[in-house]
C-alpha cells in the first residue's frame, strides 16, 4: 500500500511540474479581431460596378454608369478601369433579355478581374 501511495505522489508531482498554466484561448485577444474592426470602419467612396443589360428595340445594350454599348469587349475594357475589384460586380438583367447576353456580361466581369459577380433581378 505504501508503494502505491509513493507512485501516486510521484505522478502528482510529475504532472504539477510539467503542466503549463496559460489562459484559455477564448480569453486571449487576437490581432485579427482588431484589424477587422478597423477595416469595417473604413468606407469606400468608389461606386460599385453595376452592369445593366437591357433590350432596346431589337438590340441588347450594356450600360455601366453613363456608358452604353452593345459590345461585350467594350464592357470588359470599362470594367478593367475599376479600382474596387475586391468588392465584386453586379449584373442586373431585364426579363426580356436572352440568357446568352446575361452570361456574356457575367463573363466580362470575371475577365475584367472581379472575383465575385452577383446577379440582380431587374426592378
Amino acid at each position: 500500500m505504501t508503494s502505491m501511495i509513493d507512485v501516486v505522489f510521484l505522478l502528482l508531482i510529475f504532472f504539477l511540474v510539467t503542466t503549463t498554466f496559460v489562459r484559455p484561448e477564448r480569453q486571449l485577444l487576437s490581432a485579427i479581431q482588431s484589424n477587422e474592426r478597423e477595416a469595417a470602419k473604413q468606407e469606400t467612396l468608389l461606386e460599385p460596378a453595376l452592369v445593366d443589360v437591357r433590350k432596346t428595340g431589337d438590340k441588347v445594350v450594356y450600360r455601366i454608369g453613363a456608358i452604353t454599348t452593345d459590345n461585350v469587349s467594350e464592357v470588359k475594357r470599362v470594367l478593367q478601369g475599376f479600382e474596387n475589384k475586391s468588392e465584386g460586380a453586379w449584373v442586373r438583367v431585364e426579363d426580356d433579355v436572352p440568357f446568352e447576353f446575361a452570361a456574356q456580361a457575367v463573363g466580362a466581369c470575371r475577365a475584367a478581374g472581379f472575383s465575385a459577380v452577383a446577379w440582380l433581378p431587374a426592378e
